[in-house]
């Protein structure tokens, strides 16, 4: 989802977004085919093991809007090192290369000794980062160096409840950085998207990082100087507080937690109870690699029942999409009752020939991802055609495939290449869609601070006209959806993301104490198309209301007869609650 900025009048709208890993699907939820489960016409509201084998770090930023997270700590534990200089001292009397023999805390204090450091070893990478234990619900105090020799120390830790993290690194004589970082696929090095916060103060002024809602995991703290001859005491002190957990929450829908709220969407069970079957399509062998998500959300097995999206519109309102890309050329919406270049409204909905959608960016009848040079934009290009992959990339041979791959996509061109729009254009994208047949309409951009009135009232209008609205929760890793979202307790789906292993991206926005229909979905490493017949790995809920939205379009295959509401509720009481963490 792309951020939304927004003045008073005209709000400016973002999207947003953040590699092919294997396939770990969660289990199906059996018990959510239970005849008990409300009838359709109900609106629906409603620890990380240890790293092995690590190796080396490479450093790659990833972009994203909001990468931020939180962890736990331990009480009043204190490490304090004893190899602390003063004034220009030599670097080889920095470290020195012995270590006490002492190895337990004390039982009373909790403090450990700083011989437990280590200190003989540089702490160069991940593989060599200094154990740290105490830090849920406590605070460390360590007292260290770095420079010439010694470029890099780091720390690791672990939590196990979400927290609210802190870090102060001060006692600088020269420039020295900080960072925390998350080894997310646990490959021993530090990847794009990876360092969740950092500080880069000049000079000897303090670095400070403040992450809230850190999620249970493993994390390193990294201290590195300036230049590599830049030798500089520091002192190092950082916490995690634990957040209080909030009860799930009963609804009529069923229960919704404040993280994940009815959990993830499950295509076989809402597809099996579309079509009031007692049990569920049987299991299919996974198909693996980049297709991984369509695993998780368990598609393959709607598809067998030669239920794939036929005959659903699916309306993509966003940068506009790649029509001509090869694994979507096929699946792109016509407008039958348009002639094509005849300069005449043949269909008289006040658009001259708009025979694959319209461009409100330009005002145009090409609603294709354009170019911007703008130096911003390049983070942004190909964001619509990615999210339109994700719904309906083509069943063929090659590329990703679609969750539902026979569906047609409506190109809806409300967001320049880099990202930033007006709520005016989206809420006319939004009603254009709703207008030509857009059976569900995918909106992966929002605002974090305020809604618009004018997109409101456009979603509310393309849900009277039976259009079934999806929405990307928003990336700045808060307890609630950003707008319109948020809205989601009256009309459309909110959703926020998760990885391959069922846990919560640090970045997504949860679904807040107020029950509404949110769900989750894959959003983290997620392949799919982008414009000059590419491909490309992006994370976001950008990327995750995608995957509903194609889910959506299965059920409505299944019964084209449902109205969102309905399908709202589908969605809602058949997602599945199992595995998820975070």
């Amino acid at each position: 989802m792309l951020d939304i900025k927004t003045n008073p009048n005209d709000r400016l709208y973002f999207n947003q977004q953040q590699n092919p890993i294997a396939q770990s699907p969660f289990p199906a939820n059996s018990d959510l085919l239970n005849p008990a489960i409300a009838p359709l016409n109900a609106s629906g509201y409603s620890a990380e093991s240890n790293l092995t084998n690590l190796t080396a770090s490479s450093i790659d930023q990833h972009k994203q809007i909001a990468d931020f997270i939180v962890a736990n700590a331990g009480e009043g534990l204190s490490y304090s090192a004893s190899d602390r200089v003063t004034g220009d001292v030599a670097d080889s009397q920095l470290k020195p290369q012995s270590q006490s023999t002492i190895a337990n805390a004390d039982p009373l204090t909790g403090t450990i000794s700083a011989s437990q450091l280590n200190v003989a070893d540089p702490g160069n990478s991940l593989s060599t980062a200094r154990n740290i234990v105490g830090v849920e619900n406590g605070s460390i105090s360590l007292t260290d160096f770095v420079g010439t020799g010694d470029s890099h120390d780091f720390y690791r830790f672990d939590i196990n409840t979400k927290s609210n993290f802190n870090l102060r690194l001060d006692g600088l004589t020269r420039d020295a950085n900080v960072r925390l970082i998350h080894d997310r696929n646990r490959n021993g090095g530090v990847d794009g998207g990876e360092t969740i916060a950092s500080s880069i103060e000049i000079g000897t002024i303090p670095d400070v990082i403040n992450v809230p809602n850190l999620v249970p995991g493993t994390y390193y703290v990294q201290v590195s100087s300036f230049f590599n001859n830049n030798s500089t005491n520091y002192n190092l002190n950082f916490s995690a507080t634990s957040i209080p957990v909030v009860p799930d929450i009963t609804t009529p829908t069923g229960v919704y937690n404040t993280n994940y709220g009815y959990g993830l969407v499950n295509a076989n069970a809402a597809v099996s109870h579309t079509l009031n079957r007692s049990s569920l399509f049987p299991d299919l062998p996974e198909l693996g690699g980049n297709k991984w998500a369509l695993d998780v959300i368990n598609a393959p097995e709607v598809w067998n029942q030669n239920i794939t999206g036929n005959g659903i519109v699916v309306a993509v309102v966003d940068t506009g999409v790649d029509y001509t890309h090869p694994d979507l050329d096929g699946n792109i919406w016509q407008n039958t009752d348009e002639i094509a270049g005849n300069g005449i409204d043949d269909d008289r909905n006040g658009f001259i020939d708009d025979i694959r959608g319209w461009d409100f960016v330009s005002s145009d009848n090409d609603p294709r991802d354009q170019i911007d040079n703008n130096p911003i934009g390049k983070n942004f290009y190909g964001h619509g055609t990615h999210i339109a992959g994700s719904i309906a990339a083509e069943q063929n041979n090659f590329g990703i495939t679609g969750v539902a791959p026979n569906a047609k996509i409506m190109p809806v061109r409300v967001l320049p290449a880099f990202g930033g729009g007006s709520g005016n254009n989206i809420a006319v994208g939004i009603r254009y869609a709703a207008d030509n047949g857009a059976n569900v309409i995918n909106l992966s951009l929002g605002s974090e601070f305020s809604p618009s009135t004018q997109v409101n009232d456009a979603i509310e209008y393309a849900n009277n006209k039976g259009s079934f609205v999806v929405m990307s929760a928003g990336n700045s890793g808060v307890s609630q959806p950003g707008y319109p979202a948020r809205n989601a307790d009256r009309l459309g789906i909110a959703v926020g993301s998760i990885d391959v292993n069922g846990r919560m991206a640090d970045t997504s926005n949860r679904a807040g104490s107020t029950a509404l229909d949110y769900l989750v979905a894959p959003g983290v490493d997620i392949s799919s198309t982008i414009p000059n017949d590419d491909y490309k790995v992006e994370s976001g809920t950008s990327m995750a209301a995608p995957h509903v939205a194609g889910v959506a379009a299965l059920v409505l295959n299944a019964n084209p007869t449902l109205t969102p509401a309905q399908v709202e509720n589908i969605l809602t009481t058949t997602a599945n609650r199992n595995g998820l963490t975070g």
